[in-house]
């Protein structure tokens, strides 16, 4: 039937309570960056996972070259060979363009067990913030249902001081009569009046509340005020259903947990720092020196002057492949204090789990206890409402036939009024303990509070 209906229509329709949590869900500026937090560590497990990738470099340079060389020595002779070498006082100069160009590429084949476990540390890092991101997401749960409850709440708060508005109407009309025949005097009839202005004042205090908590759940989920103001749902005892009497379920201890077991990876990849790294790398070059020329300034005791060139001295394919290896027999105690480091962390998130384990156990058992608390006192509140009911009933009838005071009739009303209102309340508290019994179990979720 949903579908046929004009798309304007639904979009007035009031949400429902999935549709609140659904909307804040995404709205949460907090959970926002908890899940920005699990896409980095993401993008660190990447960049472990890809050092086994190979490394590619392409390098290339031109290079003009020029020096000068003076020489400056006396005659020499080799007997054992018969040369002789004239006294030399000369200059040399050397020009050349030379180009290099170059294709490297580097592979890590072992890197002695440290990259695999950091891996596998930061997938427990990344349990450990997706957990707490659920831990984030059971408390906004918890504050919207509780505004959601408040709405019902003053709905139902409503309706009782709506009802009261009509009786007191009645009830003015008889004192109007009543005084008219001389039965009551002006002060008891002014006691109607008085009555009448309390009511009032939280009829417009009810105005204000429920302003304030449409406005709040705007804030939350991002949804139009008018839509959220359409929402009409009565408020009634909730149950929990099951949700066990453990707290295993708890996103804490899956995050200690798996903290625990990051610190053992880490210990393991820091006790790795004494075995040999393996890598592989090949390369490709090329060398070019052209217009090479090499001359001398002056010329020798010959007669002749040295003049050397060359168009082009080129040497490709220059290629290299390898495998070599790291072994770091002493490192300065450095692997051995990152392990030392590594085991302290291990210990202190022992010592965290046990510690949220104690509080989680007793909080368990105070949200048990509050909510076995909570239902006696629905059942309290409800005989009180029924029996300030009753009692009102009684005493507009002796009111209409003289038996009574209108300040008896007054205090009636006001009794079962703060019986009604109690009795509300009563039931919001409940229901506030049902989602702190889920909370304490890790079972808040909003298919739990259907």
């Amino acid at each position: 039937m949903l579908l046929t209906l004009p798309v304007s229509l639904v979009a007035q329709q009031a949400p429902t309570l999935e549709e609140l949590v659904e909307s804040a869900l995404k709205k949460d500026h907090h959970l926002a960056n908890r899940q920005l937090d699990i896409e980095a560590s993401q993008i660190n497990r990447h960049q472990l996972r890809e050092a086994y990738l190979p490394h590619l470099d392409l390098s290339g340079k031109y290079a003009y070259l020029s020096s000068g060389l003076n020489v400056k020595a006396p005659a020499n002779s080799v007997p054992e060979m018969g040369i002789a070498l004239p006294p030399m006082d000369d200059a040399f100069t050397n020009r050349a363009n030379l180009v290099t160009g170059g294709l490297k590429t580097e592979v890590l084949l072992y890197s002695g067990g440290k990259v695999p476990n950091m891996t596998k540390a930061l997938d427990q890092k990344i349990t450990a913030q997706a957990a707490m991101l659920e831990k984030d997401r059971q408390e906004v749960i918890g504050e919207i249902t509780a505004a959601y409850d408040k709405l019902a709440l003053l709905k139902q708060v409503k309706a009782v001081l709506d009802e009261s508005e009509r009786r007191l109407a009645i009830n003015a009309e008889t004192a109007d009569k009543a005084l008219g025949y001389g039965l009551i005097t002006p002060y008891e009839h002014q006691k109607i009046d008085v009555a009448r202005a309390q009511l009032e004042s939280k009829i417009q205090q009810y105005e204000g509340k429920r302003y304030l908590l449409v406005n709040l759940l705007h804030q939350y989920s991002g949804l139009d005020t008018a839509r959220i103001a359409r929402i009409d749902h009565d408020l009634e005892p909730a149950y929990p259903g099951h949700t066990g009497n453990d707290i295993g379920n708890r996103p804490e201890i899956t995050a200690l947990n798996a903290g625990i077991l990051a610190h053992q990876y880490q210990i393991k990849a820091a006790q790795s720092w004494w075995k040999p790294k393996v890598q592989a790398s090949a390369s490709l070059g090329y060398i070019n020196a052209f217009n090479v020329r090499f001359r001398a300034r002056e010329p020798f005791p010959t007669g002749n002057t040295m003049a050397l060139a060359t168009d082009k001295f080129e040497v490709v394919p220059n290629f290299s492949v390898g495998i070599g290896f790291k072994w770091d027999l002493f490192d300065g105690n450095k692997g051995k204090r990152e392990t030392q480091h590594a085991r302290i962390g291990l210990q202190k998130a022992v010592n965290e789990k046990a510690e949220a384990l104690e509080k989680l156990e007793l909080n368990l058992i105070k949200n048990q206890t509050e909510y076995t608390n909570a239902l006696a006192e629905v059942k309290v509140r409800s005989k009180q409402k029924e029996a300030a009911r009753n009692a009102l009933n009684q005493a507009v009838k002796e009111f209409k036939t003289g038996l009574i005071k209108a300040s008896d009739l007054v205090g009636a009303e006001a009794d079962y009024q703060n019986a009604s209102l109690d009795y509300l309340q009563a039931v919001y508290n409940q229901r506030r303990t049902v989602v702190g019994l889920l909370q304490a179990t890790g079972s808040l979720h909003v298919r739990s509070l259907q």
